[in-house]
């Protein structure tokens, strides 16, 4: 399906379009809802700040202890993931996207707002591929970190590890309001294309056959 057929096609209806600039409003404007799922979310974030701020602590306890490297393991995590893992969640979501046959990819930043994206430009995606493409960052850098984390158990890179883990799910917040957004219209068949040259994401829903049919009276 192209942007032309939903735009044109009477079996579709625009439902919003949000301008790349003002995502963050967009983003905060889920939040606000306070789906089932940002509220899970918002628990397990708040989770991961605590298990980085007990990393924190025992770190600087080692360190009082003459034990340096969990405290420097940790601070490089903080650096890596400000840096490096950026540019690995983006990768991600773009090998995604690959899987579910999307090859028009832009990649972009706004960097006074801190924030990166990948976007398939002009190419209509469905809701089973973007819940792909928004949950698989979140969860391969979890499990990754997870199981390296436990794998160096008694070393202190595990520190790393699990450091990185807790300020990545900070990154996967905007991902997890787009999905809420589906779950504000429990009811409708959405689908999203982006659109590079106007800097807007449009949101189309597939019309009923009682509404499709009511137009047409």
């Amino acid at each position: 399906m192209s942007p032309e057929e939903l735009k044109n096609s009477e079996e579709f209806r625009l439902l919003t379009e949000v301008e790349h600039t003002k995502i963050k409003r967009f983003v905060l404007e889920q939040v606000n809802f306070e789906s089932k799922l940002i509220r899970s979310y918002s628990v397990y974030q708040v989770g991961l700040i605590l298990a980085f701020i007990f990393l924190l602590v025992r770190s600087i306890s080692l360190m009082n202890r003459g034990l340096n490297e969990a405290l420097h393991y940790q601070l490089l995590a903080v650096v890596f993931s400000f840096t490096f893992l950026v540019v690995i969640h983006e990768m991600i979501h773009a090998l995604a996207y690959l899987l579910t046959g999307v090859r028009n990819l832009k990649f972009g930043a706004i960097w006074r707002k801190f924030i990166f994206y990948v976007i398939a430009d002009r190419e209509v995606v469905n809701y089973s591929s973007f819940r792909l493409v928004a949950w698989a960052p979140f969860l391969v850098v979890k499990v990754l970190c997870l199981l390296l984390g436990i794998w160096f158990w008694s070393s202190p890179l595990a520190f790393f590890f699990f450091s990185v883990m807790c300020i990545h799910s900070l990154f996967c917040a905007g991902d997890m309001a787009m999905l809420a957004f589906y779950q504000m219209h429990p009811e409708k068949e959405i689908f999203n294309y982006d659109d590079v040259s106007e800097g807007k994401t449009y949101f189309y829903f597939r019309r009923s056959a009682k509404q499709h049919s009511a137009s047409n009276v």
